[in-house]
């Protein structure tokens, strides 16, 4: 690729400003924070974990992140369209101490953090980019379990729950720290 760019020819004229594409630009970006936003306030409000002596996931990141590196994926990801709209993860990618790290946490917000339909397939997700980029994969864990009507999707297939602990093995193998939080 940079040879490609090395030749590229320079840009000499602005690009014409199109209203009607900037205007819808800006529509579908409003959707997608009033999707963020919903997904945020998924499950039970901030202020009552906290009552409880608890603080949410976001709370958590916050707390062990460098400031200015939370960098969140997979936030809109819910391939079994959950009923709370979220598989309950929070994933992203952030600086702990300097060093760049692959981060996955619990949604404790929503259904105390139990595994939900989904999940499997977003935490294979992250932990595929942990395994890419060769960085520590950090969980924050505070899970009451499993959504007990909904096992059968948590297990049964190839991409279910289970996969989680053989990629931990091949991260292990591979030289990748995971550790996890609880």
């Amino acid at each position: 690729m940079r040879p490609y760019f090395a030749k590229m020819q320079e840009w000499t004229k602005a690009a014409k400003e199109n209203k009607a594409n900037a205007e819808e630009i800006k529509k579908v970006e409003q959707e997608i924070e009033a999707l963020v936003e919903k997904a945020h306030n998924a499950g039970i409000s901030k202020e009552t974990l906290n009552k409880r002596g608890e603080w949410t996931v976001h709370q958590r990141l916050e707390y062990i992140l460098d400031p200015g590196t939370w960098a969140p994926l997979h936030t809109l990801f819910d391939p079994l369209n959950e009923e709370s709209g979220t598989t309950g993860v929070v994933d992203g990618l952030g600086r702990i101490n300097g060093r760049w790290c692959v981060i996955i946490g619990f949604d404790n917000k929503v259904m105390a953090g139990a595994w939900i339909a989904g999940q499997p397939h977003n935490i294979l997700r992250v932990t595929d980019i942990a395994k890419r980029l060769h960085c520590p994969l950090v969980w924050l864990v505070n899970c009451s379990g499993v959504k007990l009507p909904e096992q059968e999707k948590m297990y049964a297939d190839r991409r279910g729950s289970g996969t989680t602990f053989f990629r931990h093995a091949e991260l292990n193998k591979l030289g990748i720290p995971v550790l996890a939080a609880i």
